[in-house]
């Protein structure tokens, strides 16, 4: 059995927690002029509908990811 055949699917992380690190990795790429902000939104956006997440709460997290950076630089 290869190893990622033996992996414990318990373990994974819900597509909520992905979308929520992926958001605040994002965010400070974006703060250190990485990413533009459509770059560093777009993507996120998109996976959080294919993985069934709403929008409502997509939208949640991606503000409080991006929130202290917006805040920083006013």
């Amino acid at each position: 059995m290869t190893t990622a055949a033996s992996i414990d699917h318990a373990i994974m992380p819900s597509p909520l927690d992905v979308l929520e690190l992926r958001a605040w990795a994002r965010a400070y790429l974006w703060s250190i002029g990485e990413l533009e902000p459509h770059e560093a939104v777009d993507v996120l956006a998109t996976h959080a509908v294919r993985d069934g997440i709403d929008a409502d709460t997509a939208q949640k997290i991606l503000a409080d990811a991006f929130a202290p950076y917006r805040e920083a630089a006013t």
